[in-house]
């Protein structure tokens, strides 16, 4: 597959790379503490809340990180629009498609957060037969 040739922009994005590099080693950290307490069956509602909420935590961070990207779709869409008006779908594609990679880094990891989470309530559950402490019925 090669890759796509998308319009030159100059959005001045910061560079996000050391963020995304250390949010990225804090979420194996995290991973690995799930696994040893995976292992353990060691869960319980006090390390399970401590584990979710640092989990949410990076995710946090991630998110306001990926504010940048967010900032620019309009801008982003106006310029695919203009400059394939001729064939919008074709530019409707390839502004999602542009759209999409830059915000790659960042989905990446929050998607591996957003797991990690799901992950430790199912092992709650699985533990305890019952809720994790953060549902709210």
């Amino acid at each position: 597959m090669s890759k796509e040739v998308f319009l030159p922009v100059e959005f001045k994005l910061p560079n996000h790379t050391n963020e995304l590099s250390k949010a990225e080693e804090l979420i194996g950290k995290l991973k690995k503490r799930f696994e040893v307490m995976q292992v353990q069956k060691s869960i319980n509602d006090c390390t399970h809340t401590e584990l979710y909420e640092e989990i949410v935590r990076c995710l946090w961070y991630v998110a306001k990180l990926s504010e940048a990207p967010f900032a620019i779709e309009d801008q982003l869409e106006a310029l695919y629009t203009l400059h394939y008006k001729h064939a919008p779908a074709l530019g409707k594609q390839l502004w999602l498609r542009h759209y999409d990679e830059i915000h790659h880094p960042y989905s990446i990891l929050k998607n591996r957060c957003f797991r990690l989470l799901e992950l430790l309530d199912e092992e709650y559950q699985n533990v305890h037969g019952k809720v994790p402490p953060n549902f709210n019925p």
